[in-house]
């Protein structure tokens, strides 16, 4: 009777144990709160991704990395990202120390975009930024490691940051004008509501 006992204990925990494999994604460094504005019940999102910028040509082409999301019917969600960027996707300047990561947040339905945080950029910082570095002028401060939430503003010339991508990339048009933004302060960091809005790819109303 004993040994029965144990076995059905054992049994009871392989079953937890099968359950949380499967259906839990993992306990997320970042949970992003947002809304999304202009969906319909049947187009809305399934999962999220982020668009690393690499800042290595004049596509700023990077890996596109999937985000688990929660929804909360009829519009609010949170995007989960479950671990730091991938080593590819990391870049810096000349004689500085710190790895830099910024990528654009995006909804998407069976794999394709049907929505994007206009303006929102989720960055991650690895290492120390020194103030008055060329990595603190790219950030638009001198941001403590790991993730940020900030905000890309447009600007009509090349800041001095971009402008050290910008050559490095080749120089000329097609590697300035991708650059002309920098980023500045979000309301609440990784706190900031986001806003994803229905993309035109999703398909007319």
């Amino acid at each position: 009777m004993r040994l029965a006992l144990v076995l059905a204990v054992l049994a009871v925990f392989v079953a937890c144990d099968a359950q949380v494999d499967s259906r839990y994604p993992g306990e997320p460094l970042v949970r992003l709160h947002a809304t999304a504005a202009g969906f319909r019940p049947d187009d809305f999102a399934d999962a999220g991704a982020v668009s690393w910028n690499a800042q290595r040509d004049a596509a700023l082409s990077g890996a596109v990395e999937a985000l688990p999301i929660e929804s909360a019917p009829p519009s609010s969600l949170s995007l989960l990202v479950l671990a730091a960027p991938p080593d590819d996707v990391y870049f810096g300047f000349d004689g500085e120390a710190p790895r830099l990561a910024e990528g654009a947040l995006v909804l998407t339905r069976a794999g394709a975009v049907v929505g994007e945080a206009i303006d929102a950029a989720l960055v991650f910082v690895d290492g120390e930024v020194a103030p008055g570095s060329l990595a603190a002028d790219y950030l638009g401060a001198a941001l403590a490691p790991g993730f940020h939430l900030r905000e890309r503003r447009a600007t009509a010339e090349l800041t001095r940051s971009q402008a050290d991508l910008a050559a490095r990339c080749g120089g000329g048009d097609p590697c300035r004008a991708p650059r002309l933004y920098r980023l500045v302060a979000t309301p609440a960091d990784l706190a900031t509501e986001l806003v994803f809005f229905r993309s035109a790819a999703a398909g007319a109303p």
